[in-house]
């Protein structure tokens, strides 16, 4: 019971503009969703960064305004629980979402930089990803692709296998190739 009326009481002194409750409601659910969020992100700093932005748009924004304490005669107490963890969940997939798009928006061509010391580093970088972590018939397809510039239909028939084949083995190594090279694994 006593939880249940600490959150109605929470909710309306933030109605009211609490500064207090909105400080006593952070340091009551920051935790819990910090865990999930640095579990859904992978990244405890990106976890962080993004429980400070909502927290900032809970108060600023008045986000708390859309929490209806009585919807549906639900339990008090877990009704702003389940709006804190149900928004951040929306954040953090709506950043996975987002930085799946960054990724894919990548060129498959391959980069060229201009200074030629910096191309041998690229190239010696893609080489040793391409030996350590590309299964080795996707390894061949992208290096006859992207080195050697030949077509789908050429790798097919120096391969002895089909277009699509080739194309579904290029694509599997630029897709590993991507998750190397990523600010995350970097």
């Amino acid at each position: 019971m006593q939880q249940n009326n600490q959150d109605a009481v929470l909710l309306d002194l933030l109605k009211d503009g609490s500064a207090q409750a909105f400080t006593t409601v952070y340091h009551k659910y920051h935790h819990m969703l910090m865990i999930m969020a640095s579990d859904m992100l992978k990244d405890v700093d990106k976890a962080e960064d993004l429980l400070q932005e909502f927290f900032m748009d809970f108060w600023h924004k008045k986000l708390f305004l859309k929490i209806d304490i009585n919807y549906q005669n639900r339990d008090k107490a877990s009704i702003m629980k389940n709006y804190l963890y149900a928004s951040i969940r929306n954040r953090c997939l709506n950043k996975i979402t987002r930085e799946k798009k960054f990724i894919s928006d990548i060129p498959d061509e391959p980069f060229l930089p201009s200074d030629p010391l910096e191309s041998k580093e690229i190239y010696t970088q893609v080489n040793s990803a391409l030996k350590k972590k590309v299964p080795p018939k996707s390894s061949a397809a992208f290096r006859l692709r992207h080195y050697e510039q030949k077509s789908h239909k050429e790798i097919a028939a120096e391969m002895n296998t089909s277009i699509q084949t080739v194309k579904n083995q290029i694509g599997t190594a630029v897709k590993i190739l991507r998750g190397y090279f990523s600010p995350a694994h970097l």
